[in-house]
């Protein structure tokens, strides 16, 4: 039998609440109890994600781990105007980008990094995810929350247009591709201004 999660959002006012008005132990453990039942259905996909910018799996257990912890640290930020899976994963890359980042920085100031085909595919990856990094940050900043979920499901999971229209419930096809033309008008105005 499938296990019902909690809205996040609500639990995350709640423990909020729970913390401020002091809370009975009792009543802070079952509010415990559930955000574990949310961080262990998104386990698989916080790993996942991790894994898909180290490569290796030991490391991204231990980066998965970490975003976790930054995830119940900035519960208050979680306002519910996405799906929690979604800000864990944000999360998730944000954290990946700095540990891989700073990894890079030590190697290079330590001197192991040298010009071998393998560290330049490394250092190649690393910049294309900062260059996404840059994309997100400039989508986040210009684009409204229906473009930003157009351009996820478009980009990220390679949705088609008509799915895009199913999920984001818009009248048509043509409607989903106005929205990306949109979006994608805004990104390069934004971009083009950023990069001169």
């Amino acid at each position: 039998m499938a296990t019902t999660l909690p809205d996040a959002a609500a639990l995350s006012r709640q423990l909020i609440a729970a913390a401020e008005n002091h809370a009975t132990p009792q009543e802070m453990a079952a509010l415990m109890s559930q955000m574990d039942l949310l961080f262990a259905a998104h386990q698989d996909l916080v790993y996942a994600t991790c894994l898909r910018f180290t490569h290796e799996p030991e490391l991204a257990i231990e980066l998965a781990q970490d975003t976790f912890l930054l995830a119940y640290e900035r519960l208050s930020t979680f306002r519910g105007e996405s799906r929690f899976g979604t800000w864990l994963v944000s999360i998730a890359r944000f954290h990946c980008l700095n540990a891989l980042r700073k990894r890079r920085d030590l190697l290079s100031h330590d001197g192991v990094l040298e010009a071998t085909d393998p560290t330049r595919s490394v250092l190649n990856r690393l910049r294309r995810q900062e260059r996404e990094e840059l994309l997100r940050q400039t989508a986040s900043a210009v684009l409204n929350a229906e473009e930003q979920a157009a351009v996820h499901l478009r980009y990220t999971e390679q949705l088609s247009i008509l799915r895009i229209e199913e999920l984001l419930k818009l009248e048509s096809a043509s409607g989903a591709r106005g929205l990306l033309q949109r979006a994608r008008r805004k990104l390069g105005r934004e971009l083009r201004r950023r990069l001169t």
